[in-house]
């Protein structure tokens, strides 16, 4: 079995009342992640999301930029832009962009989105979303592949005309999913999936629809990344670990309730430490190489700094996750 690799994710935000001011925040975050470079990470990943009071970042090509200016080795990745929000023609531009400033390290991550919210913020249809997903990497395949913007889909009809810069071929292009139907769009579209799932239990399922999917549209998991974004956290002892994630991840779960049109605040009380990869680090490598027998993920990333946390206990959480977790779990594969 190959052996994994392994990222961090960010978002950018800082749940309310934010104590540091956005400019600093958003430095002691791009410093995390040129540590996250040093310690040895594959991959950063952004996220966005709009109209969050916490600072959720809503421009993860911007912010990509700005990490390929600070670093040299580490793929940027975008996990994931909510293409239906955004004119496919400037995601491919700003894409293309992020491709020159960083001599080819964008992984390009896109989704469907579906917090009506925002797309009635945009002004975007919110039935209309698969149509102008797949509209949309039509259209950046095809201008990223040939240098030509002429495109006609459901959604948009383009001129023909150049298109520059041209990144290199294979540009990757991911998209993220979890309902079967949208694992198998994915299947046929993209170049690999992107999962999110916080408690183990839930990743088995996961796996088999992705592995379906690659089945039913001919393709090789040896070509196709499942890719598993979740939480971790580690820390000298059980105890620690969980004081110090456990309120972050009851902030994170209250923001997903809210989404849903939920109310009810919760707190780490709340929670199920056992459902989180939350621990001393051989406990938590134990835990990922035991899961691995049966989910073979080629890739797992975790929140590089979860809301609440100091940029001390977050640097040293990284830091204590690739000096001792990720070897163990290397070695084993």
């Amino acid at each position: 079995m190959p052996q994994p690799s392994f990222g961090v994710l960010h978002d950018f935000s800082q749940p309310l009342p934010a104590t540091v001011p956005w400019p600093a925040y958003y430095a002691e975050i791009l410093d995390l992640i040129t540590d996250a470079e040093r310690f040895g990470y594959d991959t950063v990943w952004l996220s966005e999301h709009h109209g969050r009071a916490d600072g959720f970042a809503p421009s993860p090509l911007v912010a990509a930029a700005a990490i390929a200016a600070r670093t040299s080795r580490i793929r940027i990745g975008t996990n994931i832009l909510l293409l239906p929000l955004h004119h496919p023609l400037r995601v491919a531009e700003d894409g293309a962009v992020v491709h020159a400033v960083s001599d080819g390290r964008l992984i390009l991550g896109v989704g469907r989105g579906y917090a009506e919210d925002e797309f009635a913020l945009f002004q975007a249809p919110l039935d209309q979303r698969t149509s102008r997903l797949e509209d949309g990497i039509g259209i950046i395949r095809r201008t990223w592949r040939d240098g030509r913007t002429g495109f006609e889909g459901r959604r948009y009809t383009l001129p023909d005309g150049p298109f520059t810069p041209q990144p290199a071929p294979g540009a990757p292009i991911y998209v993220g999913a979890v309902a079967p139907a949208a694992v198998q769009r994915a299947a046929r579209l993209a170049d690999g999936l992107l999962v999110y799932v916080t408690a183990e239990r839930d990743l088995p399922p996961r796996y088999q629809a992705y592995t379906a999917a690659l089945a039913a549209a001919g393709r090789s998991a040896a070509t196709f990344p499942f890719v598993w974004t979740g939480v971790a956290h580690v820390a000298a002892s059980a105890d620690q670990a969980w004081s110090e994630a456990g309120p972050c991840l009851a902030y994170l779960e209250d923001q997903l309730r809210i989404a849903r049109g939920e109310d009810r605040p919760i707190t780490a009380d709340d929670l199920d430490p056992a459902d989180f990869l939350v621990g001393p680090p051989d406990q938590v490598a134990d835990r990922l190489i035991t899961l691995r027998e049966t989910v073979p993920f080629d890739h797992f990333a975790f929140w590089g700094r979860l809301p609440g946390l100091t940029v001390e206990q977050a640097r040293r959480g990284i830091e204590t996750f690739a000096r001792q977790v990720i070897p163990a779990v290397r070695a084993a594969a």
